[in-house]
């Protein structure tokens, strides 16, 4: 009766209990992921220049210069899409990588007791039956 009990309250635990630390674990993860990356901040601010480098425009009519400013800061801006563009390619590729584990683990953790049961009949046939 206390095997019994044991299997129980193992299957208990692994199957219920551990399956809801698991997704807790899983959440806060790709939470932190998607945080460390400041995915919303790196959207809001797509177009925005790199660093706030920005030359002022200047206050009288010099066409010359308006020019000159309008070039360097679309292209300060250009920058920084770029830039913003490889950080979040990183971060989707970051959080792919943990989607896509997070869900191996949990495919994996749901079949790790057959698995045991296996490699230990496969054991014993190998060992003493072969």
């Amino acid at each position: 009766m206390a095997v019994w009990r044991l299997f129980k309250n193992y299957f208990g635990w692994h199957y219920r209990l551990a399956l809801v630390a698991w997704w807790r674990i899983y959440r806060n993860l790709l939470w932190f992921l998607f945080n460390f990356f400041s995915v919303a901040l790196l959207f809001r601010t797509l177009a925005a220049p790199w660093r706030r480098l920005n030359e002022a425009y200047p206050k009288g009519f010099n066409p010359g210069v308006i020019v000159e400013t309008l070039v360097v800061n679309g292209l300060m801006r250009l920058f920084g899409l770029a830039v913003r563009s490889v950080f979040l390619l990183a971060a989707a590729l970051v959080l792919t990588v943990a989607a896509l584990g997070g869900w191996f683990i949990l495919a994996l953790w749901l079949v790790a007791p057959g698995l045991i049961l296996l490699w230990l009949i496969l054991g014993f046939y190998l060992a003493f039956l072969s």
